[in-house]
């Protein structure tokens, strides 16, 4: 009897080993593979990659993101980020109703590990609030916003400092002046960004980080008068986010 029970026992740890084996392989697997949807996105609509994008002629208003064929198949995408110099080159999307629908969803509306870079209905689309929150997975294949991770360096955000937000018929221009691991709160229900004394004490609750951990720019004359944007990713637990800040320079029509 008892040899009977230890080979069922044997037998279930061995069920159990291939269960998990196969359910290690295929998370393996998916994070392998994060992000290749939105490599053949640039392929299917020809377009050359952002990475490299040089500096604009300020007179000149140069859109290579076709969003009218682009917003046809994929209609909740309203704006393409890319960071010059880092593989930070994606569509920005917002469901209709749906908060969570792109945190495990990509553009194409398939089910997948990697989601979407996408912002949620408590921000405007067209940038105008105090703070834009963009969000973005920490993959482990270095696609998405894992190389948000990067400007834990500061040389490395000395020499990435720019972002650049294109919209139909407009370019929006940022400079990055803040990166910092922060709490897991949802920022845009924890504070009323509307209300200016609130976003100047956010602000000042920012530049002034003084932890090793942080990189601000105090060089930056931020006021709230300024509009910005943060970028939101994983920090490997999920009692912490690690966000990169940066605010809005110019807006080329």
């Amino acid at each position: 009897m008892r040899r009977k029970i230890l080979i069922a026992i044997g037998i279930i740890l061995i069920i159990l080993g291939l269960i998990f084996g196969c359910i290690g392989f295929y998370k393996y697997y998916s994070e392998k593979k994060a992000g290749e949807v939105y490599e053949d996105l640039k392929v299917e609509f020809d377009m050359a990659p952002l990475i490299d994008v040089p500096q604009m002629d300020v007179e000149e208003l140069e859109i290579p993101i076709d969003f009218a064929n682009l917003k046809s198949q994929y209609p909740d995408v309203y704006a393409w980020i890319t960071i010059p110099g880092t593989r930070i080159d994606y569509p920005i999307v917002q469901h209709g109703s749906d908060n969570g629908y792109y945190l495990n969803h990509t553009v194409d509306g398939r089910k997948r590990v990697e989601g979407a870079i996408y912002t949620e209905n408590y921000n405007s689309k067209d940038f105008s609030d105090p703070n834009t929150l963009i969000y973005g997975h920490n993959m482990k294949n270095g696609s998405m916003f894992k190389g948000l991770h990067k400007y834990r360096d500061k040389k490395y955000m000395s020499e990435h400092d720019e972002v650049i937000i294109y919209q139909e018929g407009r370019i929006l221009r940022y400079k990055i002046f803040a990166a910092y691991v922060y709490d897991s709160r949802h920022i845009m229900q924890s504070f009323d960004f509307t209300d200016e004394n609130i976003f100047r004490s956010y602000l000042n609750s920012v530049l002034t980080k003084k932890d090793m951990s942080s990189n601000i720019d105090t060089t930056i004359d931020i006021t709230t008068d300024d509009k910005i944007i943060t970028l939101s990713t994983c920090n490997n637990n999920d009692a912490q986010r690690y966000l990169v800040q940066a605010v809005l320079l110019s807006i080329q029509e």
